[in-house]
């Protein structure tokens, strides 16, 4: 797990200390070596944080043996044991017991045909110089982040912006995201919020020639042919357990502790019982306490952990340490934090990096396998028409603010917005009360991938949603949790994101999805019939924080309410239709109804105050 930087420039000579800059900026992703490549009018940069084979050996960037080609990488690859006797039988000998060297091998011997054949997450830059050709690569779910940017003078590119901005390039907003930004809580496709820096998409590859002049991409994972291809799965259900536990068996290979993210749900507490069940030793669990909030979970989390044997490490981050937390974790991400709970991973994991380098979590399985509630509103016709009628009940006539919710919800009435905003915190009835008329609420990248959904499941609008939401919620969750734990140089492994497991997942029967109960049958019904009725029978919560109650109660906080309207944000492009005065009065007035856009507003005004004016 590290952090890649690089440049290649039409004609000027590159720079070292350009590299370095950029190197720098990323220190975080790894803190343990530092190295790089120049040649000529091209520069690679790395940063390690040193998980297989400790040894200066390792460090990067990699050398092929004949001198040709040369690799930078961020990433793992779980199964590159399994190659070892194939790549050693072609006479290829190993210096070092890395995934980087194994990585190198495979690529100067397959070319990039072998991507399809690696188990793990990976953003990596690999250099011919015979072909004077640069490849960048993205795993199949964008697990490991891969930015980029190119003008006349050149290319760039970074494991995070503030690389590319370190090199150089200006830090610009670009207004036409910012509808985009706020409606969905991300910028979709390639797009981000910064003008001119694009993000390569997971499953993709880039390739660059002539002095970077030359720029071709192409896919080279397709979740939904894939899925159609997939071999037949006899018994789900057993398929299920024994692939997922095969996946936390893999995600366990290190050289430096590993310790998991337990929030006490079904998802995590089925990668602690997997570990535990399967023999590991020396095991601990990380969770976030709320004390006397509704959502902590805390005490599940550690009954668990104390029943198997698991060390438990429970930490709760209140007041200014808070605070202090989400500017810190706006600065780490560069762009703006939409799920809000960024900051206490980031405690959490500056915690754990006293004991581990490796945490485990369970992001990714309620879009793989169907587990948030707010999926069930498409799962059958009848629920669905039934939930319709909500249009035709005054909201005063609603007491609990999660109907409320769902009212303006279904008063999008078209069931494929519905599908595209299921994720949302704002829908159309708020954008009419901030006074906001027109706005792109159908970005392109969303609805291509609505129209993969529904070409692989025609028939299925519940199994169309997870499909589109593993192609961009799942992204945005992917960003956060690398952000977070690389924030305190952590490298974050996801077990049910192994590929076998999503693609698997997405060929069986629809009988396997529905939203009975907790949803996910495919987990529920396999290693979850296992764990204890406290977890079984716990409902679903997932992690969250009262921020209308800080927002209004922590001074800091509350200075920077007051004082949004004076922010030039509310000057540019979308955002300059809102009476942002007004909005904070409404907010003031009601917090608790008013919370999921203003959660909106005020996290990227203080974005925009901490990236731009301070």
């Amino acid at each position: 797990m590290c952090g890649i930087v690089g440049f290649w420039q039409n004609h000027q000579v590159a720079s070292p200390e350009r590299l370095k800059s950029m190197n720098d900026a990323i220190f975080h992703r790894g803190p343990d070596a530092e190295g790089t490549y120049i040649e000529d009018t091209l520069a690679l940069g790395h940063r390690r944080l040193s998980i297989l084979d400790l040894s200066e050996h390792a460090n990067q960037p990699f050398h092929s043996p004949c001198g040709n080609y040369i690799l930078v990488y961020n990433g793992e690859i779980f199964n590159f044991q399994e190659f070892y006797p194939e790549l050693k039988s072609k006479g290829y000998q190993f210096k070092t017991t890395s995934d980087t060297e194994v990585l190198l091998f495979l690529l100067m011997e397959y070319g990039f045909d072998v991507l399809s054949r690696l188990n793990g997450f990976f953003a990596f830059a690999f250099w011919d110089k015979t072909k004077k050709q640069l490849s960048l690569v993205r795993d199949r779910f964008g697990v490991k982040p891969l930015f980029y940017h190119q003008n006349d003078m050149g290319f760039s590119f970074s494991s995070e912006p503030k690389g590319i901005f370190a090199g150089g390039i200006d830090k610009e907003i670009d207004p036409s995201h910012l509808d985009e930004l706020f409606i969905y809580r991300f910028v979709s496709g390639e797009n981000t919020i910064f003008k001119g820096v694009k993000r390569l998409l997971p499953g993709h590859l880039m390739t660059l020639s002539q002095d970077s002049r030359v720029v071709q991409t192409k896919r080279w994972f397709h979740l939904g042919e894939e899925a159609k291809n997939f071999k037949d799965i006899k018994n789900p259900i057993e398929w299920f357990e024994e692939t997922f536990f095969d996946s936390v068996k893999l995600r366990m290979i290190s050289d430096v502790p590993v310790g998991t993210l337990l929030s006490g749900g079904l998802d995590s507490s089925g990668i602690v019982y997997s570990q535990a069940t399967q023999g590991f030793t020396g095991l601990s669990s990380w969770n976030v306490k709320f004390k006397g909030y509704e959502h902590d979970e805390s005490t599940i989390a550690e009954r668990f952990s104390n029943e198997l044997g698991v060390e438990y490490n429970g930490h709760e981050f209140l007041g200014q340490r808070q605070v202090e937390l989400t500017k810190q974790a706006i600065r780490i991400n560069d762009e703006p934090l939409m799920h809000f709970t960024d900051n206490v991973l980031l405690g959490l994991s500056l915690e754990a990096k006293k004991k581990v380098t490796v945490l485990l979590t369970g992001e990714g399985a309620d879009e793989v396998l169907g587990g948030y509630v707010r999926y069930k509103v498409h799962d059958g016709e009848f629920r669905y028409n039934m939930l319709s009628l909500l249009n035709l009940i005054p909201e005063k006539y609603l007491s609990q603010d999660r109907l409320k919710k769902l009212k303006r919800y279904m008063s999008l009435r078209n069931p494929d917005a519905q599908m595209l905003m299921n994720a949302n915190e704002v829908y159309l009835s708020d954008l009419k009360k901030l006074g906001i008329l027109s706005s792109n609420l159908l970005p392109e990248y969303r609805i291509n991938i609505l129209e993969e959904a529904k070409s692989l499941f025609p028939k299925n609008r519940y199994r169309q949603l997870l499909y589109l939401e593993q192609h961009t919620h799942l992204h945005s969750l992917n960003d956060k949790n690398d952000r977070t734990t690389m924030g305190a140089s952590i490298e974050c492994r996801e077990p049910y994101l192994d590929y076998r497991l999503v693609v698997g997942a997405a060929s069986v029967h629809d009988k396997y999805f529905n939203s009975k109960g907790k949803g996910k049958l495919l987990a529920m019904d396999s290693f979850g019939k296992k764990l204890p009725d406290y977890i079984r029978n716990h409902r679903k919560i997932g992690l969250s924080m009262p921020w209308d109650r800080y927002i209004m109660e922590n001074p800091e906080l509350r200075q920077h309410l007051e004082s949004m309207h004076k922010s030039e944000l509310f000057e540019m492009g979308f955002l300059s239709h809102i009476d942002i005065k007004k909005a904070v009065e409404n907010f003031k007035n009601n917090p608790k109804s008013n919370l999921g856009w203003m959660k909106q507003l005020f996290f990227t005004s203080l974005w925009y105050e901490i990236s731009f004016q301070k």
